[in-house]
């Protein structure tokens, strides 16, 4: 009943696409969901686009639903991305997340990650799947017609540089609580970023996801910059007022609630407020690997008995008269 996406299904992957529900905020803000593209190219090409899944069910009641999930070679998690139809007390939900589940196992991952909003049906049919909340993200938007930043500000902020990769990954650890680390690696689109670098240590980053949609902002900041943050993200926001108008979101944890009012300084509003929830997956052993093990005889271990031989004592030295 349900297999993987091929050729019959682009009807129903086109049609369920808008009423289903996203779980990758980035994706949908940035380039928008793209149901059926990425179905299209997993199928053209495996393990470049995102596995799809489909439910086709051939009795009286004719369910149809599929779901995807974005998983790289590399990393520890997999990342529920979208299930269509949207959560309904008679669809087809828990058998299509235990197999998403099932084959985001089989391919390595040790997690499954949703984002979702915890007041939405769907919140509560995940919980139910066995996703357990670690964190929680506010989502802050600046729209299109406000004015541009017009504050001037000292530039403290460079473009991120390959260097940075250490001090990106130190910063990560030294202020990401380590539940989140458990099932968030650190940032990898190295490159794409801002860095403030004092004292030769990196004391902020903002990895910087960019899309014709929107514009994605996720911050990396040390309590040492505390007193610094307006100016920073002042800073950041000239950076971007040369381009064509489209929003600015940034992605705010929950350990990261002193950033909201400088947020609401420069302009912007809450946008949407979301569970980072998680599966934890057992890892399928595809061939046991067997190992010799020491016999124990007769309930006795047994000792290996080495015979001593006698030791000649030295005559001793006599001295001559």
């Amino acid at each position: 009943m349900i297999r993987t996406f091929d050729w019959r299904d682009f009807g129903l992957v086109r049609r369920l696409s808008e009423r289903g529900v996203c779980f990758d905020s980035e994706a949908a803000l940035t380039r928008g969901a793209h149901t059926l593209q990425s179905a299209v190219l997993s199928f053209l090409a495996p393990g470049v686009g995102l596995p799809t899944y489909i439910w086709r069910n051939a009795d009286e009641h004719g369910y149809e639903a599929f779901g995807q999930i974005r998983f790289r070679t590399s990393d520890d998690s997999a990342h529920l991305t979208f299930l269509a139809p949207g959560y309904t007390e008679d669809g087809v939900w828990g058998p299509l997340l235990d197999h998403l589940c099932a084959e985001a196992a089989s391919r390595g991952a040790h997690n499954l990650v949703a984002e979702v909003d915890e007041h939405s049906p769907e919140f509560e049919a995940l919980r139910r799947s066995g996703f357990a909340i670690y964190t929680r993200q506010h989502i802050w938007r600046r729209e299109k017609p406000h004015p541009p930043i017009t504050a001037i500000v000292q530039p403290r902020l460079r473009s991120q540089q390959n260097s940075d990769i250490i001090g990106i990954q130190s910063l990560y650890t030294n202020i990401v609580p380590r539940l989140v680390q458990q099932v968030e690696p650190p940032p990898v689109r190295y490159g794409h970023g801002y860095v403030l670098e004092e004292n030769g240590e990196i004391v902020a980053f903002f990895d910087v996801s960019r899309g014709p949609l929107s514009i994605w902002i996720q911050p990396y900041l040390h309590p040492s910059v505390f007193d610094h943050k307006t100016v920073l993200f002042a800073d950041l926001l000239c950076r971007f007022t040369d381009r064509e108008p489209v929003p600015i979101n940034v992605c705010v944890r929950s350990h990261q609630d002193w950033l909201r009012a400088t947020l609401c300084d420069l302009e912007f509003s809450a946008w949407a407020e979301q569970a980072v929830m998680v599966k934890r997956l057992a890892v399928r052993i595809a061939e046991p690997e067997f190992k010799t093990i020491p016999v124990i005889a007769g309930g006795k271990v047994t000792t290996q008995m080495v015979e001593l031989q006698p030791t000649v004592a030295a005559d001793p030295v006599t001295s001559s008269p």
